[in-house]
């Protein structure tokens, strides 16, 4: 009996003793950059840029980063899954609706294109496309891909605009915080990128 007991004691000791795993969940800082600049997609417009509409599909996540738990790079050959540090929501959900708030806030008319309605000649519609969104033991975070940029005509869609981008962000110190903030920078010089298509 006085084994058991012991053994009990052993067994109660170790499962006190351990701390039970941290799950991390991350999403973008909602106020500006403060970098001594600011974007136009930081600042609320005073009017609409473009009566026409911006019809914006769901981004499309291909590879890998396409799953809620963060990326990174570990060497040239070695990719690290993270167990413990995920994006609050999956990051299709998140970078869209980073899209629709850029395009907002930089005056124009977003709409996810699943509610589309009323759709008229002139309107666009927006499909971007990520096949990276990882940290990188060199080059900090990593935002590469395409967007396709659609003119909506009487005739249909006609294609305006195909560029690919690839951005890279340093981090300004260790730690999956940082690599978050690097990826919400590369967001934001994307969203420059096709707020300056969309103006011309």
């Amino acid at each position: 009996m006085k084994a058991v007991i012991g053994l009990l004691v052993i067994f109660l000791a170790g499962c006190t003793g351990s701390k039970p795993t941290q799950y991390q969940y991350y999403r973008f800082d909602s106020t500006p950059v403060t970098s001594g600049q600011t974007s136009d997609a930081d600042t609320e417009p005073t009017h609409k840029t473009n009566t026409h509409r911006v019809y914006v599909d769901q981004v499309n996540i291909i590879g890998m980063a396409d799953q809620q738990p963060l990326i990174q790079y570990v060497t040239q050959h070695k990719v690290h899954i993270a167990n413990y540090h995920y994006w609050a929501e999956h990051p299709k959900l998140l970078l869209t609706k980073e899209t629709l708030s850029s395009l907002n806030n930089a005056g124009f008319s977003p709409v996810i294109s699943a509610h589309a309605s009323d759709i008229k000649p002139g309107d666009y519609r927006l499909l971007i496309e990520v096949s990276d969104l990882a940290g990188h033991y060199q080059r900090g975070a990593i935002l590469k891909g395409a967007w396709h940029l659609y003119q909506i005509t009487e005739n249909g869609n006609e294609l305006r605009h195909v560029r690919h981008f690839e951005f890279k962000s340093a981090l300004s110190q260790d730690g999956f915080n940082a690599l978050v903030s690097a990826h919400q920078k590369n967001w934001r010089k994307l969203m420059e990128q096709l707020h300056t298509e969309l103006r011309r």
